[in-house]
């Protein structure tokens, strides 16, 4: 294979409950993370930039590193913390972040004390995302930029313009749904990809049916977007077309947290390689369905090639017009 893929995205410590009563804490995670592992799971040369705070676990960037990603682009900061995530999740499938406290009831204190949730502070949500000229110097054939808060998304996308394909998860959902869309419409004629999901969507864009979001975003610039499902797959609109790539359902699925991240990356790698979206979104699809069964980006390094290959095919095979 062929191709460069970089991710651009922020690492978390993570406290998730989960609704069976079991639960982890501190956690390495972030969208950063998770798309890295998904990019590299395509066989595709990938590196990520972030930053990371004092109480980073190290141990895991190594591992990331053995994993074949690139991780010179992570810079650590011993002057802050590390953002820290808290999620839980209702047997329903729902989630709650932060962490609802109902949830955690029965966790013991010392472990209570880990379900901390910082990502209300500005401030430090900034920091530990790299700046525009971090990435000045940088080319790839494909750039996947995860969760931006919207202040920082021009900034981004201006980083890396012109240099390949781009890729653009939603931004913060909830900054879009506080202080409107305009971040977002400014940028989108400037990206290649658009990667929101209906969950983002349903919360800064209410009132929008979900099958009229593609030709929405494709109104305010978008030149390709692909609308993640959830577990009823992905939808891609490209042109005058559009596809439903469908879900591969794990066996063992046991928490959704990173999937979306997965995919992104998975979809930008093959992006990288091929230049054909519809076989990066259904490789995307691929890599997601291994995440729903894993607890930690980590636990992605025990996938068999094989069984990536045999999930892709049959997703491939699913896909069908709309």
């Amino acid at each position: 294979m062929t191709g460069l893929t970089r991710i651009v995205g922020g690492f978390t410590v993570d406290a998730v409950a989960f609704a069976d009563g079991s639960y982890d804490v501190d956690r390495p995670g972030g969208n950063g993370f998770w798309a890295a592992m998904g990019a590299a799971l395509t066989g595709v040369a990938a590196a990520v930039h972030g930053v990371v705070g004092a109480d980073f676990p190290l141990a895991a960037l190594d591992r990331l590193g053995e994993f074949g990603v690139g991780v010179d682009g992570i810079h650590r900061r011993s002057d802050i913390p590390n953002l820290r995530v808290s999620f839980s999740y209702a047997r329903d499938e729902s989630r709650a972040h932060p962490a609802d406290p109902a949830a955690i009831a029965h966790v013991p204190l010392a472990d209570r004390a880990r379900f901390l949730d910082t990502t209300d502070r500005a401030d430090l949500l900034h920091a530990t995302l790299p700046a525009g000229t971090d990435l000045a110097d940088a080319s790839a054939d494909a750039w996947y930029l995860g969760l931006l808060p919207a202040s920082r998304l021009r900034e981004t996308v201006d980083a890396v313009q012109g240099d390949g394909w781009t890729l653009l998860d939603c931004p913060d959902r909830r900054e879009l749904a506080q202080s409107g869309n305009g971040a977002l419409r400014d940028a989108l004629p400037d990206v290649d990809v658009f990667l929101p999901s209906t969950s983002d969507a349903a919360v800064f864009l209410p009132d929008v049916a979900e099958r009229d979001l593609p030709a929405l975003f494709h109104d305010w610039g978008a030149g390709a977007v692909v609308v993640k499902c959830g577990s009823r797959g992905a939808v891609l609109s490209q042109g005058t077309r559009r596809w439903r790539v469908p879900v591969f359902r794990d066996p063992d699925a046991c928490d959704p947290t990173g999937a979306g991240d997965v995919f992104g990356g998975a979809c930008a790698a093959v992006m990288a390689d091929t230049g054909d979206l519809l076989r990066a979104v259904v490789a995307g699809a691929a890599a997601a369905s291994f995440a729903t069964a894993a607890r930690s980006p980590l636990d992605l390094a025990r996938v068999v090639r094989e069984d990536y290959d045999l999930r892709r095919g049959l997703i491939a095979a699913g896909v069908e017009d709309v």
